[in-house]
């Protein structure tokens, strides 16, 4: 994949006003200029500033790739994820006796009861389906993002 753009630092220049203190005259502050360096995302093609952060800019480059990316993503693929979510929510609920097997295992490895190299991890919980004869259709992992994510 050619990406067409890139980040361009650029240098903002923000005046900070004089302040007088008539009552504290040591106080007082002469007027002043400070600089700092921002990014923002620029068309390689035309040149056209695609993402500036509304003027503001980022204040790295890769905060700027990160947030232009974010915001150009193929939606549909957030919709197919929230579908798939959903799915195995359900999948959670008719399976609730296998949830309660994942928590209390969860709990007896946190607390340090069981073995100390178990890890309640996407293998384990692929070992606790196999064992139960479980053969959902997602994968372990998505159930166990799932199963730490739910309310």
């Amino acid at each position: 994949m050619n990406k067409t753009y890139k980040a361009v630092p650029f240098v903002v220049t923000t005046h900070h006003d004089e302040i007088i203190n008539n009552k504290e005259p040591w106080e007082n502050h002469p007027a002043y200029d400070t600089t700092e360096t921002r990014f923002c995302i620029v068309s390689i093609d035309t040149g056209e500033i695609l993402d500036d952060a509304q003027g503001y800019g980022y204040k790295t480059a890769q905060k700027a790739y990160a947030a232009f990316a974010y915001k150009n993503r193929d939606k549909c693929k957030d919709k197919e994820r929230l579908a798939r979510k959903k799915h195995i929510e359900q999948w959670m609920k008719q399976n609730k006796s296998f949830v309660k097997l994942m928590d209390s295992y969860a709990f007896e490895i946190a607390k340090g009861t069981m073995a100390p190299d178990d890890k309640f991890n996407a293998k384990f919980v692929a070992n606790l389906l196999k064992e139960e004869g479980l053969e959902p259709d997602f994968t372990a992992n998505e159930l166990l993002k799932t199963w730490r994510n739910r309310k």
